[in-house]
């Protein structure tokens, strides 16, 4: 498997996105190809989607206000973060963490990194249909077919940094069920579904960074997949509360702690 950078300028929000990235695959002197999957970060994807708002016309409610007194934030960002998020958890210093769209998230996607200072970015509105878009227009461009990720960077529980996780996918089904299959011994595969998005997104942001790399994407070739013309949002790649180990525990040890 290949996973091929693709350097560009800075992207602004007047900008298209396909646009940019084919002036810097041009650079690259390597050319998108039939089974191809394409790696897009979401905050450069949603700059280009209008999805980066300047701060000081953000005005903080009252309950901005305390969170941002508690956790060290800019008032500002816990309003979007209010704004964004579908439930507050709680919360550390400048971070808090978020549940949106069924995902364990920091500050529900809000982010002040690889913006102009004084800016924040969130994430997609409708990241599925990004996905999608850019696919049939990379296909229209091209006449290749690929896949596509919208890549957004998690902290995983007890792990020290980042790694890439999936926010949507077009062309090909972001899980694989191992379940009913056999080990190595024999042996019945039972809870097993193997992330193939996530690790596939994980392996683009090994090679797109995290600060001021200036790469957006990456084309990864020769992955396990098979295409379809099938999109998917992240309702495929979630589990509900009580199915999740970290979060049924964690509820089970608050309410023996009485809920503090």
């Amino acid at each position: 498997m290949i996973v091929q950078p693709i350097k560009t300028r800075t992207i602004s929000e007047d900008d298209n996105f396909l646009d940019v990235l084919f002036e810097g695959l041009e650079k690259t002197g390597f050319s998108i190809e039939n089974g191809d999957i394409l790696g897009i970060a979401e905050t450069p994807l949603g700059t280009t989607e209008g999805r980066v708002f300047k701060l000081s016309d953000i005005t903080p409610s009252r309950r901005a206000l305390e969170l941002a007194s508690r956790h060290d934030l800019i008032p500002e960002v816990a309003e979007l973060v209010l704004q964004e998020a579908d439930e507050i958890l709680g919360g550390i210093p400048h971070v808090l963490l978020t549940i949106k769209n069924n995902t364990l998230m920091a500050n529900a996607g809000v982010d002040k990194s690889n913006v102009p200072p004084g800016y924040a970015s969130l994430l997609p509105v409708d990241s599925k249909s990004s996905a999608n878009r850019v696919r049939k227009e990379v296909y229209e461009r091209t006449g290749k077919r690929i896949g596509v990720i919208i890549i957004d960077s998690r902290t995983q529980p007890l792990r020290l940094g980042n790694i890439g996780m999936a926010l949507a996918v077009s062309g090909f089904h972001p899980v694989v069920d191992e379940r009913g299959k056999h080990d190595l011994f024999g042996n019945e595969m039972r809870i097993t579904r193997r992330a193939v998005a996530d690790n596939l997104a994980s392996a683009c942001t090994a090679v797109m960074g995290e600060s001021s790399e200036s790469i957006p994407a990456a084309i990864i070739r020769n992955a396990p997949v098979e295409l379809s013309e099938e999109s998917y949002d992240s309702s495929v790649m979630w589990i509900s509360p009580q199915e999740c180990m970290y979060m049924a525990i964690f509820e089970q040890w608050r309410r023996g702690c009485g809920g503090n």
